[in-house]
């Protein structure tokens, strides 16, 4: 069992972290980011703005705006060590998700960053934390503790995804 005020200090960093971006440091870290028009004033001047730091940190990126949305793609962002920490990610969840569904829970994602992943319960106030790098930690009452809830939980699309024990996946 991990230590619940390590965990809870841990989820509250990233939360933290995470909302301290921009638009370019969201792009950097994720390899992409999308924006409601609806967020922004001028989609044009917000694309120009994204070029220009990419130009300045001679960065390759495809800028566009769809269906009420704005979006920035880092040109070729599919590299070894983003392949590498997907490839953990999915491990780990792999691993999380259906313990999680074993304790009665509904998982489902909160937030997610580079290795770290804030999951929390559909159905209760539970959350718990992955973390995929080196040294896996998966910690928090989401993978430790029942969820009070009686009733059986139905499937998430975190159990369609990576397993489901309870429900025999």
């Amino acid at each position: 069992m991990q230590d619940p005020v390590e965990i809870l200090q841990r989820i509250e960093q990233l939360v933290e972290r995470v909302k301290r971006r921009d638009s370019y440091g969201e792009l950097l870290a994720r390899g992409n980011v999308v924006v409601a028009l609806s967020d922004i004033q001028d989609p044009d001047k917000w694309r120009a703005d994204l070029r220009r730091q990419a130009r300045a940190d001679r960065i390759k990126i495809r800028t566009g705006v769809n269906e009420g949305l704005a979006y920035a793609l880092l040109a070729g962002g599919e590299t070894s060590a983003r392949r590498q920490e997907g490839d953990r990610y999915r491990a780990a969840m792999r691993e999380a998700i259906p313990r999680a569904a074993v304790l009665r829970h509904q998982p489902a994602f909160l937030l997610h960053d580079g290795d770290e992943t804030v999951c929390g319960c559909e159905r209760c106030s539970a959350v718990g934390l992955v973390d995929a790098g080196t040294n896996r930690l998966i910690g928090g009452a989401l993978f430790e503790e029942d969820c009070p809830q009686e009733d059986p939980p139905a499937l998430t699309a975190a159990t369609m995804v990576f397993g489901d024990a309870s429900h025999g996946a």
